[in-house]
């Protein structure tokens, strides 16, 4: 099977819309003290994909995620997140899993995690504004403006690196993307169990 293909597969066994804290975002059920516990856990993924754009070797690509994080800043400074305490362990596992330094494992994450942006991010856009009180036009929702169009040529272009991938290393790197699709899922218990 093709390495996109199975990484794909796993994005739908670990389709964070259908985790309840994602369902419970699109439907307004957070509170402001959830919100923004999350903001601050998250960015600590955010940090640690743009480690994987560096160890990918696209020096555009890694730029371009770095700066992400200050755009994540700003949601997070809009919830009022403390963005100074250390994660939970289920942050930190998902940081691991998304920071690989080898090229094709950090492609893989990528692919895996920036296919399923676009969608992820207009759904969180959707609910700030219509549940939470954010306007959709300002910098608290950069990011996620951003990453509703940006990411489709982000994950295009893994997706042309991947193919270039030693056959061999096929099923571990469609293990590597589904550790990281599932310490993603893992993220949102740990905000769940500890917010």
């Amino acid at each position: 099977m093709e390495l996109c293909v199975s990484i794909d597969e796993a994005r739908q066994r670990w389709d964070v819309l259908k985790h309840p804290f994602y369902e419970r975002w699109e439907r307004g059920e957070l509170t402001r003290e959830e919100l923004a516990f999350y903001a601050g856990e998250y960015r600590h993924a955010v940090v640690a994909l743009a480690r994987a754009a560096a160890a990918a070797g696209d020096g555009e690509h890694a730029q371009e995620e770095a700066e992400h994080v200050a755009l994540w800043d700003d949601f997070a400074a809009a919830c009022e997140a403390p963005l100074d305490r250390e994660p939970v362990p289920e942050t930190s596992d998902c940081v691991a899993a998304w920071s690989p330094a080898d090229r094709f494992r950090a492609l893989a994450v990528l692919y895996a995690v920036e296919s399923a942006q676009p969608a992820i991010s207009r759904t969180k856009l959707a609910g700030l504004v219509e549940h939470y009180g954010f306007d959709g036009d300002d910098s608290a929702t950069d990011y996620f403006r951003l990453h509703a169009e940006r990411d489709l040529e982000h994950a295009r272009s893994a997706r042309e690196a991947l193919a270039t991938a030693p056959p061999a290393r096929r099923a571990e790197l469609a293990a590597v993307a589904e550790r990281a699709l599932e310490a993603n899922w893992r993220l949102l218990d740990g905000v769940e169990r500890a917010a």
